[in-house]
């Protein structure tokens, strides 16, 4: 009897563990992948930052990785952001690494760990090829759709995806696209949109 109680104990506790085990690695890294700032921060002093500067940080961390010893030369270039700010475009080479794409950087309201919303941004890494199918994809199915969304505007969706990112396209005095990832929900402008198709096919010329 002894022995069976014991050995119901040891299985509790090692199921505990291992969901205990998953948790530790499940929560940082939805941490990891976002960063709360300050509700009363400028969106567009954050875009500036986000852009500028978190976006090369995300670079070196989350696709260079560790430099082993060497010196490691890579490029970016900020391609656009939309008056909302709420997304942001980012193009990324890396010769050394043989990386290059596209990064989008979304800013907005999120959830934290605890379930509290915030404002956050986290960035999501295309690599150049997909980006560009995406891009022109995307263009094509507003020219596909565009009698039906002018019809009824901002009644009318298409819905597409890629990978994890989900894009929704209407109109509302204009063409836009609702592009969600990651608990984040934000409206692609179609000046940014333009802009960043177009600067992205330079840079990379």
């Amino acid at each position: 009897m002894k022995k069976s109680i014991l050995f119901l104990v040891l299985i509790c506790t090692s199921i505990s563990y291992s969901q205990v085990k998953t948790t530790d690695i499940l929560i940082p890294t939805g941490i990891a992948a976002l960063t709360f700032i300050a509700s009363d921060a400028s969106a567009k002093e954050v875009a500036k930052e986000i852009s500028q500067f978190r976006s090369k940080e995300y670079i070196v961390n989350y696709i260079i990785g560790p430099t082993n010893g060497k010196e490691i030369k890579f490029e970016t270039e900020s391609l656009a952001s939309d008056d909302s700010a709420g997304l942001i475009s980012v193009a990324f080479n890396c010769n050394e690494v043989n990386e290059r794409g596209l990064l989008l950087g979304f800013f907005g309201s999120n959830r934290d760990a605890n379930g509290n919303v915030g404002r956050a941004y986290g960035f999501r890494y295309i690599p150049l090829e997909d980006a560009k199918k995406i891009l022109t994809s995307l263009d094509d199915v507003k020219e596909k759709h565009r009698d039906y969304m002018k019809s009824d505007n901002d009644v009318n969706n298409i819905y597409t995806e890629f990978e994890n990112i989900k894009f929704i396209l209407y109109r509302d005095g204009g063409d836009k696209i609702r592009v969600l990832w990651n608990g984040f929900e934000v409206v692609w402008e179609r000046t940014a949109f333009d802009r960043t198709k177009r600067r992205l096919e330079r840079w990379f010329e």
